[in-house]
């Protein structure tokens, strides 16, 4: 298998908790298996924020905190400046939460996969590297 590395986005995460579909969860599952997977600490406050009791917040918080972190440190946050300000000039506006992920994945080299159009519109403008599931 390759080097590449990813990270789900909240709304795939979410997409595939909601959804029975098969090839996602068998995609998603070879991922994780094969240690290509990473999430953020803003991508796991989303999806715990979601969580409907103790348990399922338990389970959810060490499944999440078993995928590698990648940590929102001062140089991706220098990204997320200058790319909000990129975007913002060229009209584009997208959530911050979008912002502050996508360039999580612009700094460590990750491909994203989600089910957002705000990636998409992202990408036009820059390096990322991003799949619609």
């Amino acid at each position: 298998m390759s080097d590449k590395k990813f990270i789900i986005d909240t709304s795939l995460w979410i997409k595939c908790f909601r959804e029975t579909d098969s090839a996602l969860h068998s995609y998603i599952s070879s991922l994780v298996i094969g240690k290509k997977i990473y999430i953020s600490e803003l991508i796991a406050l989303e999806l715990l924020r979601g969580a409907k009791s103790d348990k399922q917040y338990n389970m959810l918080y060490e499944d999440l905190f078993a995928i590698p972190i990648l940590e929102l440190t001062g140089d991706v946050w220098e990204v997320a400046y200058k790319l909000s300000y990129k975007l913002r000039k060229k009209g584009v506006n997208v959530p911050l939460a979008d912002i502050l992920i996508s360039s999580i994945a612009l700094h460590y080299k990750c491909s994203l996969l989600h089910s957002d159009k705000h990636f998409k519109l992202i990408a036009e403008h820059t390096a990322l590297k991003e799949q619609s599931l």
